[in-house]
């Protein structure tokens, strides 16, 4: 979903202004059919200034920012487990005496109903947590925290190497770890499920090593309040 839009129009005033001037946008963040998204974080990063803002929304769905001129941003949107490039605009540089007018920016997107963590890694055959992997858990640690009410399922999954048995208390032993670690990160238990599903459901062939590298893996998956 990647495109480049100028969203902001100089208005004339007879006050000079620096080439940092910051332009007010209103921000409104909507599913695809115009249902306002509370608690959603967004986050616009220059592509020069390396400069990251962020906000997050009201009940209805709004927040405002200011955004310095001369530069592209990204806007990132932040999901369960991760980020999705959604566009990006441009705020140019404003001429000499010029003000940046406010704008509105509507970002519309659909919710995925499920993610794999491709950031999470255990120990081989274990189910301890690498610490590479932290970051990632954080991230969906602070989503849940902000979201308040919004459930998931963490499902393991493993290879076909080993038994099924094995397979099975393996990928329900890192369901479980994963879980017990976004709630010491203080997400409460009860938004929280985990199931192990072995090796019941490969997404690639097991017969190759990528294949089995990619049924190796953890989802998240949203439940229905």
């Amino acid at each position: 979903m990647k495109s480049l839009i100028t969203i902001f129009l100089v208005l004339y005033s007879g006050v000079l202004f620096s080439q940092t001037q910051k332009a007010p946008l209103n921000v409104i963040v909507t599913n695809k059919s115009g249902v306002p998204i509370p608690n959603d974080k967004i986050t616009f990063i220059g592509k020069e200034s390396k400069i990251e803002i962020a906000g997050i929304t009201n009940a209805r769905g709004h927040f405002k920012v200011l955004v310095p001129g001369g530069d592209e941003y990204a806007i990132k949107v932040e999901v369960i487990g991760e980020q999705i490039d959604y566009t990006s605009f441009v705020v140019p540089t404003p001429p000499p005496g010029a003000q940046f007018r406010t704008r509105t920016m509507e970002i519309r997107y659909e919710l995925p109903k499920s993610v794999v963590l491709k950031d999470l890694h255990f120990a081989s055959g274990k189910y301890t947590i690498e610490e590479e992997s932290f970051p990632v858990l954080d991230q969906l640690a602070e989503y849940l925290i902000r979201k308040k009410t919004t459930k998931i399922r963490v499902e393991g999954h493993t290879d076909s190497d080993g038994t099924n048995a094995s397979n099975k208390e393996l990928s329900e032993n890192r369901a479980q770890a994963v879980k017990l670690y976004l709630e010491e990160k203080g997400v409460p238990a009860e938004l929280i499920q985990a199931k192990g599903l072995g090796e019941e459901k490969p997404i690639e062939d097991n017969s190759t090593v990528s294949g089995k590298a990619k049924n190796r893996r953890t989802e998240i998956h949203l439940v229905e309040n």
